[in-house]
């Protein structure tokens, strides 16, 4: 007795197990998301190691140079299609569709992100901010942190430099590097640019201790002045 295959009416070999034609067994496999975590999982764990990923991108470099004229035409001609394919499919698609697409796909994305705080993300998004980054300062801010004060990190690096000279070691830097660039500009501070810099660094404000002694116990006219 012949058999089919359980999702369309190609007929099966004697030797299937699956009980699925090739085409649906993948399609099958790739819809189940226990086998798809496991997959991701694999290939994480084989491109974490450096000398894998060396050999993997030897190995394509290879390939690519060695390819016949013939099989290049077929690449050019396949992107080809996909792109006519693609351009027909998204022209039926209306503009219902795209926003309910949109919306499953953020319900997807933002899953740990409350409704309510959704458009903080993209506002630091649209900022420039990347999404990692973007997700802790949410996070924080869901947690009951302050926001964080922007470019805090950089101007923290530059505090020893005085504002006036930042532009001086910024182009000393790009042509002799951090270190070089730093050693010229504190070399050419002054002392009252220097002790700012030691404030702006953390250092705190000593009252100096008044070393002036009394002064004589009389008057300009020659009288003590114990005895007046």
């Amino acid at each position: 007795m012949t058999r089919t295959c359980m999702d369309c009416p190609t007929e099966l070999g004697a030797r299937n197990l699956t009980g699925r034609c090739k085409s649906c067994a993948t399609r099958h496999n790739n819809a189940d998301p226990v086998a798809a975590e496991k997959r991701r999982q694999g290939i994480a764990r084989r491109f974490a190691d450096a000398e894998y990923r060396a050999a993997h991108a030897a190995r394509c470099a290879n390939m690519n140079r060695h390819i016949s004229p013939e099989v290049r035409e077929q690449r050019r001609q396949h992107g080809h299609r996909m792109t006519a394919t693609l351009r027909a499919a998204n022209d039926k698609i209306t503009k219902d569709q795209r926003m309910a697409a949109g919306a499953a796909r953020s319900e997807t994305v933002l899953a740990w992100c409350p409704p309510e705080w959704r458009e903080k993300y993209r506002d630091l998004k649209r900022r420039g901010r990347r999404a990692a980054d973007a997700k802790r300062v949410v996070l924080d801010l869901i947690a009951g942190k302050p926001m964080p004060t922007p470019y805090a990190k950089q101007r923290a690096a530059l505090n020893w430099c005085p504002p006036a000279r930042r532009a001086e070691y910024a182009s000393a830097r790009a042509a002799l590097g951090a270190a070089e660039a730093r050693r010229i500009i504190e070399a050419d501070m002054t002392p009252f640019e220097r002790q700012m810099a030691r404030i702006a660094a953390g250092a705190q404000l000593v009252a100096a201790p008044d070393t002036r002694t009394g002064g004589p116990a009389y008057t300009l006219a020659g009288i003590s002045s114990g005895m007046l």
